[in-house]
């Protein structure tokens, strides 16, 4: 009986191990499968980008990107820069006509401001009578002139102020 039982158990065994590597077989069958479908859409992702692996497209698209973010960087800068000039820039103008003179003539004197964002600039003032004109300038710092201002001329000031 010793000898039987121990076919029995042996046989059990194999039957055992059998039914594992039948098992084991399917699962290998069901992982080719789906290996075979990951490698087609593989193929069909990489089809026409001249690129032979998943890889090298990495790494080109990496150093794409770098260079991407260096001139984005550059322009970054190099937008900073405008904005700084222009803050500098002489851009925000007031004009006023007028008669200094209210008898007789017409409004041919002027008070004109040029000034930027920091209100930094110049005003211009020009006379004008019968016989001549006369052209006055007044540099402006922060908005104010260490020479007096005409009425004419701070109100010329005052309209390119609201304009910054």
């Amino acid at each position: 009986m010793d000898t039987m039982m121990q076919d029995q158990v042996l046989w059990m065994v194999v039957g055992v191990l059998l039914l594992l590597t039948v098992i084991l077989f399917i699962m290998i069958l069901v992982q080719a499968s789906r290996l075979k479908k990951l490698r087609l859409k593989y193929n069909d992702m990489m089809d026409g980008t001249g690129v032979k692996n998943l890889e090298e497209l990495i790494i080109e698209m990496k150093e794409h990107i770098y260079a991407l973010q260096e001139g984005q960087s550059e322009h970054t800068q190099a937008i900073q820069g405008l904005n700084t000039k222009m803050k500098k820039t002489k851009s925000n103008i007031g004009f006023l006509r007028y008669n200094p003179f209210r008898d007789n003539g017409s409004d041919l004197s002027f008070s004109l401001a040029i000034v930027n964002e920091e209100q930094d600039g110049i005003v211009l003032s020009g006379l004008h009578s019968r016989d001549n004109t006369y052209v006055y300038a007044k540099p402006i710092e922060e908005g104010k002139s260490k020479y007096v201002l005409s009425p004419e001329e701070e109100e010329a000031l005052s309209l390119a102020e609201r304009k910054a």
